[in-house]
């Protein structure tokens, strides 16, 4: 780091308008409104903040402000490098036939990339599946080694100043590929214990709930092609689809969460026993979201055991107690595994009280 003095003046408090800081430095840009864009889901960090003042240029323009209204300048190798990369990028859109048998190994048309991450909409993390995706450009390039050239790599350089090279990147280039993210939330594996015939039987037993009324002969309706899909798995031919659409989780920020995907048939039923399986759509503050399966606010995820009250004799003096059985826990299995665990408990209330 250095710092050198340059011009024979005192430097100025920076003044912050009210036309500095009229909104988000992302929704404020043209393309945001062009584009029907309506809700940022993820940025870097320094988008916000009583320090930011947005800008379409925060490289040119905000040089020219400290220039013009005398105040200290502070410069990052990599603030230099992209301004001089995202030049780059509007260069290569403008004359992209001209230069692209020196850029790309197709001579014509654009290819998509994918690259598969895990989370959903609002949980994924885009930054990185943006640096997977300049991997998966690679080997389309006629330089290999473009990449290394684009993207910062210097000592002040961070993880966020990486991606915002990736971005770049895959903008400049946007001319012959096109883009996808696909979002997979998942469980590496699944291990099924016990034999088939103890799946089979599992499946076979929820029919006894059409005997319960309309709302059990519901529920049943609902677990049948959840349970055929363990037996079918438990004949090795698991329907790998299915196992991916375990659940999908919709986080309501300070508004209300939501759970859905075929985990929740597991849940119908509220606390108090109230059917909560009538549900599916999640309704955001932007679009609706419909499920094939209920949709549940995770506050109303019903407790996964019961309890029951026992009176104790024990030789002429009663105690009264509480009984646990259900699900009360989850165990962690060597280390990358989880297993459900069923437990018990007995649970000795108050005093004893003799007869």
């Amino acid at each position: 780091m250095v710092t050198f003095a340059v011009a024979p003046v005192e430097a100025n408090v920076i003044k912050v308008c009210s036309h500095d800081k009229n909104g988000n430095p992302v929704s404020l840009r043209k393309e945001y409104d062009e584009e029907g864009c309506t809700e940022i889901l993820q940025s870097s960090p320094n988008l916000d903040g009583d320090a930011v003042l947005p800008s379409p240029n925060g490289f040119v323009l905000g040089v020219v402000r400290a220039y013009n209204e005398h105040h200290h300048l502070i410069l990052r190798p990599d603030d230099v490098w992209l301004a001089i990369a995202t030049q780059f990028g509007l260069f290569v859109n403008k004359n992209a036939e001209e230069v692209r048998h020196s850029l790309v190994k197709h001579q014509e048309g654009s290819k998509e990339l994918v690259v598969f991450g895990g989370g959903t909409l609002r949980t994924a993390n885009y930054g990185e599946l943006a640096s997977q995706m300049i991997d998966q450009m690679t080997d389309h390039l006629v330089d290999p080694s473009l990449s290394e050239w684009i993207l910062p790599s210097f000592s002040t350089t961070t993880n966020h100043d990486r991606i915002v090279g990736s971005v770049v990147m895959m903008a400049s280039m946007k001319k012959y590929f096109s883009y996808k993210f696909v979002l997979r939330c998942g469980v590496p594996s699944v291990t099924l214990l016990g034999t088939v015939a103890d799946w089979e039987a599992i499946r076979n037993r929820v029919d006894k709930l059409t005997s319960f009324g309309p709302i059990a002969t519901g529920w049943r309706d609902l677990l049948v092609p959840v349970l055929d899909q363990f037996v079918a798995a438990a004949n090795n031919k698991p329907d790998v689809e299915f196992w991916q659409r375990i659940c999908h989780y919709y986080p309501g920020g300070s508004g209300p969460s939501y759970l859905s995907g075929w985990i929740t048939v597991f849940t119908v039923f509220g606390e108090n026993g109230e059917w909560q399986g009538s549900e599916r759509v999640v309704r955001g503050r932007h679009e609706e979201v419909r499920s094939d399966f209920p949709v549940i606010d995770t506050n109303d995820v019903a407790p996964g055991y019961l309890t029951v009250n026992v009176t104790i004799d024990d030789n002429g003096v009663e105690y009264k107690s509480l009984m646990f059985a259900g699900h009360l826990s989850f165990e962690k299995v060597q280390e990358r595994s989880i297993q459900p665990s069923l437990s018990w408990a007995m649970v000795l209330k108050g005093k004893a009280e003799s007869k």
